[in-house]
């Protein structure tokens, strides 16, 4: 048996129910073994994480669904989260995520691309409000946002501020 992302697609859409939800998917078949990573996104959870309990559960679940297909094929099953610091599917996610900082790569005035941490804000159109961040600053003064194209930031996550 030969593991596709499409079949293990179709079991996931039977299993998961809102508000969680499939973040990505990779299938790796070697001879005699797939290895199926999965990770879920939390649909209505502030950074999206999903819980240890779920990730257990959705994994039983599909193994259940899998052992269901013979067992002349062997495979290794990861279910995990995004997590608190997930990267980010852009520009659908910088909606979702406003108000929370996240490291993002953006072009910088010189053409060179940098990874910086910024606060999401407000969407319009093709470009988004941005204000850097600086934790020694955002104590002292407030800092102003920043208009950006959605075309000069490349790629992020959500950052974590400890």
């Amino acid at each position: 048996m030969v593991y596709t992302e499409e079949n293990i697609r179709e079991l996931l859409n039977k299993i998961l129910e809102p508000p969680l939800a499939l973040f990505s998917l990779q299938v790796q078949n070697r001879k005699n073994h797939a290895l199926i990573e999965i990770t879920l996104d939390h649909l209505t959870h502030k950074t999206g994480s999903v819980s240890l309990f779920d990730c257990e559960e959705v994994s039983r679940r599909l193994k259940e669904e899998l052992d269901l297909w013979g067992e002349e094929f062997d495979f290794t099953l990861q279910v995990s989260s995004g997590g608190v610091e997930r990267a980010l599917r852009i520009p659908e996610d910088l909606d979702r995520f406003q108000g929370l900082l996240a490291k993002l790569e953006v072009l910088l005035e010189d053409g060179d691309w940098d990874k910086r941490v910024f606060r999401l804000g407000e969407r319009v159109g093709d470009s988004i409000y941005l204000v850097p961040y600086d934790r020694k600053a955002s104590k002292r003064k407030e800092i102003p946002a920043i208009n950006k194209p959605l075309t000069e930031i490349r790629k992020g996550n959500l950052f974590l501020e400890l």
